[in-house]
């Protein structure tokens, strides 16, 4: 979708060079029932009373008059109305049309999971925490991807009970650490908390691979009960 959309406003700021160059007003808005009323402000915010407006016709793309040089866009992308407001020459607004924002807007759909992790009892060694079925994970073993997605969060939580440390969780995808994961300081007793976000796209799997979690000990630390979440976004 982004890089669809990266293109649609590349293209559409060298119409907007276009026709600027030729007297013409150009704005990216949704057409409606009310399209004479948008075209109606577009035109009074370039000083022309809307008194003035005779009339306004959407013009056909087959037959674009001189004054619009639109090459290689066409109805699919773009709109052209013509104002005739009593002047010399006629005023023309292109908007972006409304079949392609109904498009760029519904063109994806995310979806997010919770995989869950977990270890009961006291840890004071690195150790793969268990899932959700209270099987340990591994570096080979986890939960398996169905679909494509991506990695977009991870929280965890745990009991600190003695020492002075350090605990992280790794998470990991086919056995290859990530680089994201949860950094815990064991510097106190009491209940320990961190949680991290990740931009979609940035951490991937594909459907088969699988991923898994490690907590890993730093120091002379003993904590228990780790209660761990990693979030998953697919389309």
């Amino acid at each position: 979708m982004k890089k669809e959309m990266g293109k649609f406003y590349f293209v559409f700021a060298v119409v907007i060079i276009l026709v600027l160059a030729s007297g013409v007003f150009a704005q990216s808005v949704g057409l409606s029932g009310k399209t004479k009323e948008i075209v109606d402000k577009i035109v009074e915010d370039q000083g022309i009373s809307k008194d003035k407006i005779k009339s306004v016709e959407k013009v056909d793309f087959d037959k674009l008059p001189s004054q619009v040089d639109l090459k290689n866009i066409d109805s699919t992308n773009l709109a052209v109305y013509e104002v005739d407001y009593g002047g010399e020459a006629p005023v023309f607004v292109v908007t972006a049309s409304k079949e392609l924002l109904e498009i760029e807007a519904s063109d994806k759909i995310y979806k997010r999971m919770l995989l869950t992790y977990g270890i009961k009892g006291d840890i004071s060694e690195t150790t793969f925490l268990n899932t959700g079925t209270g099987v340990e994970s591994s570096i080979e073993k986890g939960y398996v991807m169905m679909r494509s997605g991506s990695v977009t969060g991870i929280s965890t939580n745990l009991d600190s009970l003695s020492g002075n440390g350090e605990v992280e969780v790794i998470l990991y995808v086919n056995g290859v650490p990530s680089g994201f994961g949860n950094t815990l300081n064991v510097d106190s007793v009491g209940v320990k908390k961190d949680y991290d976000t990740q931009s979609i796209g940035v951490i991937k799997f594909d459907k088969g691979d699988v991923i898994s979690t490690q907590l890993i000990v730093k120091g002379e630390v003993l904590v228990k009960n780790v209660i761990n979440l990693v979030e998953i976004t697919t389309e």
